[in-house]
């Protein structure tokens, strides 16, 4: 139930920022995102009668729709200066699992855990265009890169020994594409994210996006 309700709100949120973008020249472009990390951490088991502790390493790997809006706060003829949010809504999965359990009595290892959950990304990112810079640039330049960062919120759930686990995080990310394409209709741009995680582990993302 709460994850109908959580995918309904980002869904109407969306098509609101979606309305709000046409009405104020904001380019948007909708796309696919795949990702991966592995991570390692601690998780927790408590009762009144019992205490059970998981030193956890695992890779999680996601894949989700993208939505993004983007505008221009400084245009010359080479390129832009612009501001935007790439919004992704997805899937984790968990895999590669590992784990010491500790019961206070005994030491056990597990493996193998996997698991599915509700995945989500609201980043806010600048970016240095140069060329090719928007769905909207008439120019006709075949060619465009981008280079910039920003920061993200994200959030997930994983798959443990001890159950399921929030694995949210709001850090820093850099990143770096081509556009192509010479008229709008045909154009598309191919990103790399790097992202920090609060325990120092990076994230590695690809994505590809249709302009709109």
């Amino acid at each position: 139930m709460q994850k109908s309700l959580l995918s309904l709100l980002i869904f109407l949120l969306a098509a609101n920022i979606s309305s709000f973008s046409q009405n104020r020249g904001v380019d948007q472009a909708f796309g696919l995102l795949g990702s991966k990390v592995d991570i390692s951490g601690l998780a927790r088991y408590r009762t009144d009668s019992s205490a059970i502790d998981a030193q956890y390493s695992m890779r999680v790997k996601q894949i989700g729709i993208v939505y993004s809006i983007r505008k221009d706060l400084i245009k010359w003829r080479w390129g832009s200066v612009s501001i935007g949010s790439p919004m992704m809504l997805g899937v984790s999965f968990t895999n590669r699992y590992r784990s010491f359990d500790f019961d206070g009595t005994k030491r056990d290892t597990i493996q193998g855990k996997k698991g599915a959950h509700l995945a989500f990304e609201i980043p806010i990112v600048a970016d240095l265009n140069i060329g090719l810079h928007s769905a909207s640039d008439d120019t006709k330049k075949p060619l465009g890169i981008y280079v910039g960062g920003g920061y993200q919120y994200s959030y997930t759930k994983i798959y443990t020994s001890v159950g399921k686990v929030p694995f949210d995080s709001f850090d820093p990310v850099l990143r770096a594409g081509i556009r192509m394409g010479k008229a709008w209709e045909t154009r598309w741009s191919l990103g790399f994210n790097i992202r920090g995680v609060s325990n120092g582990n990076r994230t590695y993302s690809i994505h590809w996006l249709k302009e709109l």
